[in-house]
């Protein structure tokens, strides 16, 4: 088998062993895995652009800090922090798109340096709230709603690779990955774009 018949054939054998083993059923159940094809819903977008770039600090390193974007940090590691333990991601994603909504859609140079200048007060602030060791999903939410109170929507991703099976969570603008390395989200397949 060559190309997509070989994809197509191996993700047919992995599907017949995932249900045959019972594991696929609890996840179709909670609408985490769907038989259906994709398609936009809620408003959220269901493609992200191919990650070619991380977003380089040493360009931004002369972003000031003050007290008002200490309160965004601890603002949004509680938000974070209560929609990782009250809601489902499907919920989640409906908060973000929520809050995606009120993008005014602004875009481009202007858009982009703000993004990086607000980025890297987050980085900055960071190590006083919270380590992102193990926690992506958590410093991406963190991130999203930091930057959602500034007026900036990038897009929140979660990503799956299968050999070995592993999660992650990013988040992106454009084709620049924020709180991540471009070269380690390209392994991992976006399954939840917002």
């Amino acid at each position: 088998l060559i190309g997509e018949e070989a994809v197509d054939a191996a993700t047919k054998d992995i599907y017949a062993s995932a249900t045959s083993n019972g594991w696929i059923k609890p996840l179709l159940r909670q609408n985490l895995l769907t038989n259906e094809p994709i398609t936009a819903s809620r408003g959220r977008p269901q493609a992200v652009g191919e990650a070619l770039s991380s977003l380089n600090m040493e360009d931004a390193n002369d972003a000031g800090v003050g007290w008002r974007d200490l309160a965004r940090l601890w603002r949004s590691t509680l938000v974070a922090s209560s929609w990782i333990r009250r809601l489902s991601l499907d919920e989640i994603a409906d908060r973000i798109a929520t809050l995606r909504r009120r993008n005014s859609g602004e875009s481009g140079p202007r858009f982009a340096n703000a993004v990086l200048h607000a980025v890297a007060t987050y980085e900055r602030l960071r190590p006083l709230a919270l380590t992102s060791h193990d926690r992506c999903l958590y410093d991406s939410l963190t991130l999203i709603h930091f930057l959602a109170m500034r007026g900036l929507f990038p897009t929140w991703v979660i990503g799956v690779r299968i050999h070995p099976f592993s999660a992650h969570s990013w988040v992106q603008s454009g084709s620049v990955v924020l709180n991540d390395l471009a070269e380690r989200v390209r392994h991992y397949q976006p399954v939840l774009v917002v």
